[in-house]
């Protein structure tokens, strides 16, 4: 049966569409599948970036005072240091420990007397190096050691240790101007340091720091954790305890597993005063993990221990009661009373700073007097000669004279008046001082009545301030350009012009106002809790 030509055509071209269609089916089902495939793996790869990683946690700290000391008491009564021992030079006081003076070839350190049992440690170490010269020496070093040092020449210790060491070196051996640095070294126990080259071959890390002469103590973080030894500088420039620099790490490290922590340091031909403030030792663990638990002492300890306790006990017992029969009078007095607290410390301070502010407007007082006294002379000295100039002289030159002292006369009564007023001010200031001591004694601090009473005293300063200013502004706008001079009088050799005594009154008015204003700025200042 013959098919036409226009009906294969249309068969062909629908099973070309059908595979068509097929194919882009399969396409976009390929297609979807590796878009989940890549949005699972994202939400995967997420998820694994946001888990943690333990190793990257920061450890655990646990402080260790066993094998820490920090001012202030820092020693103890018989001059040791608790859990520590000191030799050579070193000398504890209450705030820190001197390891080395600046003194010509001296050694000093300090040792733990416990030893550290744990693998991971951190040391805190706050330090001051300090001395006159440009240069110093020799240095200061930080130990961590399987035995305790010895003295010898490497800062104050032995050139030979089973551990590790810090060492601060201030002064240039090798002569390659690489000092002040900061040195890590170790050792088996078995090699000598180079001193010559300032241990530059045996150094394990380094870093230049400048730790002498700061404002501020230098503070040293030594951490070793995961056989890795960091440390950490704070270069002393800021009171912020927290601002550390990193100095240098050293990876793959072994040291002992148990030793002692320790400080040294030592002098030569030039000297450093070496001072260490504190050394806090903590116990570092990993996240997750218990620290380890301290040591168990024995029975035979424990029990030799609470006997003297109970000793010991019954003496102060003992102690209390021959006290009590020996002072009766004291019996049942409570101890606080015995000490100054808080509030009665400030009261006394508030009284002793209005005790000197009283005393000093008595002084202000007595010179104001003295100046009021030296004016009424010098207004009397010239009334005189008015009246002794009178007889002796013309009509026109006495008419000229008398202007002209007239002039001074009433210039000095006006510099009187003022200065009265000046007085009377200081006197109601003084008055108002004592009224408010007595208020004060009576009970109570009264801060706004005194701040009041010294801002009435500062507005009558101000004043005589003007009136004194009005004076010399007058003066100066004379009508009479040239500068006149005071008639010459055949008793005195010469007189003082006008202009040039009122300049004087007033320079030392203004230098008189200023010491005020500086005193009370000064009161103001040490009082501003009040």
């Amino acid at each position: 049966m013959a098919v036409p030509r226009g009906a294969t055509r249309r068969r062909r071209a629908s099973t070309s569409a059908a595979g068509r269609l097929f194919v882009a089916l399969v396409a976009g089902l390929l297609c979807h599948s590796r878009v989940v495939q890549v949005t699972a793996d994202d939400d995967v790869a997420d998820a694994l970036a946001k888990t943690p990683d333990p190793a990257d946690a920061a450890p655990h700290r646990r402080f260790e005072y066993k094998c820490s000391f920090k001012g202030p008491h820092l020693v103890q009564a018989d001059g040791s240091i608790p859990f520590w021992i000191h030799m050579g030079n070193a000398i504890p006081s209450a705030d820190q420990v001197r390891i080395a003076p600046s003194l010509k070839s001296q050694r000093g350190a300090v040792w733990s007397i416990n030893k550290a049992a744990f693998e991971h440690w951190e040391a805190e170490v706050t330090f001051r190096v300090s001395g006159r010269g440009r240069m110093g020496a020799d240095g200061l070093a930080i130990w961590f050691t399987a035995s305790q040092g010895r003295q010898g020449p490497v800062y104050g210790a032995s050139d030979k240790w089973n551990g590790v060491g810090i060492f601060f070196d201030s002064f240039d051996n090798d002569g390659k101007k690489n000092n002040p640095v900061v040195v890590v070294v170790g050792n088996n126990g078995k090699i000598t340091y180079d001193h010559k080259r300032d241990g530059s071959t045996q150094a394990l890390g380094t870093c230049l720091r400048d730790f002498r002469n700061k404002p501020y103590p230098v503070r040293a973080k030594v951490r070793y954790y995961k056989k890795t030894l960091t440390v950490m500088i704070n270069n002393g420039f800021t009171p912020d305890k927290e601002d550390f620099e990193f100095c240098t790490k050293v990876e793959n490290m072994i040291i002992p597993a148990e030793g002692y922590f320790g400080v040294s340091a030592a002098t030569g031909g030039v000297a450093d005063d070496h001072d260490v403030l504190s050394f806090l030792v903590f116990q570092l663990t990993e996240p997750g993990q218990a620290p380890l638990p301290e040591a168990e002492i024995p029975k035979e300890d424990k029990d030799k221990y609470q006997e003297e306790f109970h000793n010991f006990q019954q003496e102060l017992d003992k102690k209390k009661e021959e006290f009590q029969k020996e002072h009766p009078d004291v019996q049942g007095e409570p101890i606080d009373e015995l000490y100054e607290s808080v509030n009665d410390r400030e009261i006394r301070q508030v009284f002793e700073g209005q005790n000197r502010i009283h005393l000093e407007i008595k002084q202000l007082n007595r010179q104001l007097a003295m100046i009021l006294d030296e004016q009424r002379r010098y207004v009397t000295i010239v009334t005189d000669e008015i009246s002794k100039r009178g007889p002796n002289t013309g009509s026109g030159q006495l008419d000229v004279a008398n202007q002209q002292l007239g002039t001074v006369v009433s210039s000095q009564q006006d510099l009187l008046r003022n200065l009265n007023e000046f007085r009377n001010a200081f006197y109601e200031s003084l008055k108002q001082i004592g009224s408010v001591q007595h208020h004060q004694q009576g009970g109570g601090v009264p801060a706004y009545e005194s701040i009041q009473h010294f801002n009435d005293i500062k507005e009558h300063l101000h004043s005589v301030r003007r009136d004194l200013e009005h004076l010399v502004q007058r003066g100066a706008q004379n009508p009479g350009e040239k500068v006149q001079k005071c008639p010459e009088l055949p008793p005195m050799t010469s007189c003082l012009s006008t202009v040039h005594f009122v300049i004087f009154i007033v320079v030392q008015s203004v230098l008189f106002l200023c010491y005020i204003m500086y005193k009370s700025q000064q009161e103001a200042a040490a009082k501003k809790f009040f």
